[in-house]
């Protein structure tokens, strides 16, 4: 028990130092994601933005629609200023955040166009790239990291009010920026942030809310409509206020974005926009495709999916989701105070702890096979069933690492189980095979740690039999050695097939003796009966055995007394420490090899005790022969024989 619990120990203690550290390097964060993916697609697929919240996308439709008026893509600029007339001057919009970068010129005349539309809407967001750009070691590309911020630029659109600050390793500083063009850096309302890195997979799940550029903040795209110069934002270790709302993040600064299904938020065609603008240019207000009123004080939201437009993402709900639809949730989560909460590291650890301490703890001294198996899996579900739970109430629960440990701990733990039955039942299979029948060997193998048990040692009530060839150093003395071993083979093989058709053990050979007895190692109640008719056969057998050795032209005749005794005996391996014997020891021992011993006295070849007689006697008929004091024994014996 004691070599258990330290390898159950040392199996746990293994399997907790290597999750841990797997986990402390990232190794599951790859397997992580994808549950992630599972739990939101299985609860965020239903879920839509608030309906204030509009979406306007250049689709291909639109793109097709338009061929003929704005040319192949990227349209013109002056398009856009169309559809912001539509959004805010017939539309009434709260503000258009526009997921689209206006970063390099077109022309002049559609440059200002949209220039002149973002400054008359007064209500318009732009979009602007921070990034970490590697430096250029080869000098292959005239690119200068680094670069200073327009002043002008950072003291309009910089966030003022920020408490604190966002430390990042050198190797996420930002160090680079692609701002709009020049006149839309003074037109517009806001400038924001559109640039998502995505994760290792390359799926997109989470963002900076702030992103930092030479110690001056600026919002992501779907925060900007939430903010302005008195807003108050307070960047704490795990999480960032800004306004009344607490964004959780992450160890890296990273906010976990609550996914929402765009095809379910109905998003609106760009083509049906300027189709309908057509209409209500030429004085038509009937039946149009899109209803300006739609989008009465709402924040709308700009992006493009059509394939051409190389803006469709992989995220959890979808392999190809406009990128917008990042923006959309985060502004969603902001308005509906819907944040994911990130998960505890010490909560995943602690779960590692328990799964691997349970999980070893019942595989290797639950007595019942079905708690072993079952326990694993149970509480897999449950810390499944848990994690799904947590999410459906915006708490993330990492699972992988919990899963892993557990699964591995049980592998490992049945594994070294399994490995040491296996060997455990060899050396129990070893020890019984040559002394008891099949039938008794499965039994034994069946329940071998019982059997391993009373090799040890133990007490137990069976029944004896001693069996010896009369006369035998006669025989030996006028017969040539190698006929006497063909006779004792003859004679023993036919004897021990009877014994272990009957069920008995064989215990050993004595020269011409054999010594069994019944009632272990597998427990019988009727060992005593079966020791008696198993005497009775091979004394009738002795004809088979002479025959035997006649065909083999030994002139010899063999014959056999038997004697039977029924009580408690020691039995267990025992000898020294280079050789030792399954065996029983103690005075029923005894008596049966004294009771076999006066077989001849008698002229009886079956003698049995009174001890053995008590037990058989209603199924059996005995005759008794007498009453005998035998050496060693002081108090006298009756004894029987069969009629």
């Amino acid at each position: 028990m004691k070599n258990k619990i330290i390898i159950a120990f040392v199996i746990a203690g293994f399997v907790v130092a290597f999750t841990i550290t797997s986990y402390q390097f990232g190794y599951f964060e790859r397997a992580e994601n994808l549950v992630y993916d599972v739990k939101a697609k299985f609860y965020r697929s239903q879920k839509v933005p608030p309906k204030n919240i509009k979406i306007v996308l250049i689709d291909d439709a639109s793109i097709a629609a338009l061929e003929n008026v704005a040319g192949r893509w990227p349209w013109p600029r002056a398009i856009y200023s169309d559809l912001l007339d539509f959004l805010t001057t017939y539309g009434g919009a709260k503000a258009v955040l526009f997921d689209i970068l206006f970063t390099e010129r077109y022309d002049e005349v559609n440059d200002q166009a949209l220039v002149d539309a973002t400054q008359s809407s007064q209500n318009v967001v732009h979009s602007m790239v921070i990034k970490h750009e590697q430096p250029d070691k080869e000098k292959k590309y005239n690119i200068q990291l680094s670069r200073p911020m327009p002043e002008d630029f950072q003291r309009k659109y910089a966030l003022r009010n920020v408490l604190g600050s966002m430390t990042l390793p050198p190797s996420e500083q930002n160090n680079d920026y692609s701002l709009p063009i020049a006149g839309l850096r003074t037109a517009s309302r806001g400038v924001a942030v559109v640039e998502f890195p995505p994760d290792l997979d390359g799926v997109l799940r989470r963002t900076r809310p702030l992103r930092e550029y030479q110690n001056a903040y600026y919002p992501v795209l779907g925060l900007t409509p939430f903010i302005d110069d008195t807003t108050k934002i307070i960047i704490g270790e795990n999480a960032i206020q800004i306004n009344d709302r607490i964004l959780p993040i992450d160890a890296s600064g990273n906010y976990l974005i609550n996914m929402y299904d765009i095809e379910r938020a109905e998003p609106i065609s760009a083509g049906g926009i300027f189709a309908s603008l057509q209409k209500i240019r030429q004085g038509d207000v009937e039946d149009l495709i899109v209803n300006p009123e739609e989008f009465k004080d709402s924040i709308v939201f700009v992006g493009v999916s059509a394939i051409g437009g190389a803006d469709l993402k992989a995220t959890p709900l979808s392999t190809r989701t406009p990128g917008v639809i990042m923006h959309v949730s985060l502004a969603s989560n902001y308005l509906l105070n819907d944040f994911l909460m990130p998960p505890d590291r010490r909560l995943t650890i602690l779960s590692v702890l328990a799964g691997v301490f349970l999980t070893t703890g019942f595989v290797f001294f639950s007595k019942r096979f079905l708690m072993r198996a079952s326990f694993p899996l149970a509480i897999l579900a449950a810390y499944g069933a848990y994690s799904l739970v947590a999410f459906q109430s915006n708490m993330i629960v990492e699972a992988v690492p919990f899963v892993f440990a557990t699964v591995t701990s049980g592998f490992l733990s049945f594994g070294y189980l399994t490995f040491t039955e296996a060997v455990e039942k060899r050396r129990v299979s070893q020890l019984f095979t040559q002394y008891v029948s099949k039938d008794v060997l499965h039994e034994v193998l069946h329940n071998y740690k019982e059997y391993q048990k009373a090799a040890s040692g133990t007490k137990v009530e069976l029944t004896v039999l001693f069996s010896d060839i009369r006369g035998f150093t006669t025989i030996s003395e006028t017969t040539p050695p190698e006929k006497i071993v063909e006779m004792l083979n003859i004679h023993f093989t036919i004897m021990a097939d009877i014994i272990l058709r009957h069920n008995g053990t064989i215990d050993k050979y004595i020269g011409d003796a054999i010594m069994a007895f019944w009632g272990a190692p597998v427990r019988m109640a009727d060992h005593a009966e079966q020791a008696v008719l198993a005497g009775k056969e091979m004394i009738e057998a002795l004809e088979q055995v002479n025959a035997a050795l006649r065909e083999r032209g030994l002139d010899m005749e063999v014959k056999i007394g038997v004697g039977i005794n029924t009580g408690v005996a020691t039995i267990g391996e025992i000898g020294s420490e280079k050789k030792k014997n399954y065996t029983i020891v103690g005075d029923t021992v005894n008596l049966a090899s004294r009771l076999e011993s006066i077989t001849k006295e008698y002229k009886s070849p079956l003698i049995y005790s009174e001890y053995t007689h008590e037990q058989i006697k209603d199924k059996i008929a005995g005759r008794l022969l007498g009453n005998v004091k035998v050496k060693g024994r002081e108090k006298p014996v009756d004894i029987y024989t069969m009629n």
